[in-house]
């Protein structure tokens, strides 16, 4: 049975502004530097994802976000996102968090290195200047102070 994803989330969705079409005022997309066999890989993840002891993501339009280390065993994952999707990634969360297929990849030398950590944050927001303007630029801050070359978004 297909899983009509539109429709589940219209219906689990609350009050919320009108959806715009947002369009950045910079550029998303740059060269790679390094070609993907050389270069460190972290993933982002729009799941609201967190280790049991960090913080919970708040309900609604939360714009904060929790580096997730790459080295197992620092804790349970957790899902805060809030929607009716969420009984599978709540269980399995390398659905929608794929640091085993990532550490597979590192192994056959596919991708230079993995990321000290990664990101998690909540997707679903609807306050884009704000995701462009402060969201955004702290977790590229985060990323480039851990000499990541490459980013991986994973969305929920």
């Amino acid at each position: 049975m297909a899983l009509e994803y539109l429709p589940i989330m219209a219906q689990s969705a609350g009050p919320k502004p009108p959806r715009v079409l947002a369009s950045s005022s910079i550029s998303s997309w740059f060269p790679m530097a390094k070609p993907v066999e050389e270069s460190r890989v972290a993933l982002l993840t729009s799941a609201a994802l967190r280790l049991t002891h960090q913080q919970h993501f708040l309900p609604g339009e939360d714009l904060s976000y929790r580096l997730i280390p790459s080295v197992p065993g620092n804790g349970e994952i957790v899902l805060d996102h809030h929607s009716r999707i969420g009984p599978v990634p709540r269980q399995d969360p390398e659905i929608v968090f794929p640091m085993t297929a990532l550490a597979s990849l590192a192994t056959k030398q596919v991708v230079g290195s993995i990321s000290a950590f990664h990101v998690s944050f909540k997707g679903g927001i609807r306050r884009h200047q704000e995701i462009e303007n402060q969201l955004a630029p702290a977790i590229v801050r985060e990323l480039k102070h851990a000499g990541v070359d490459l980013a991986l978004l994973v969305t929920y």
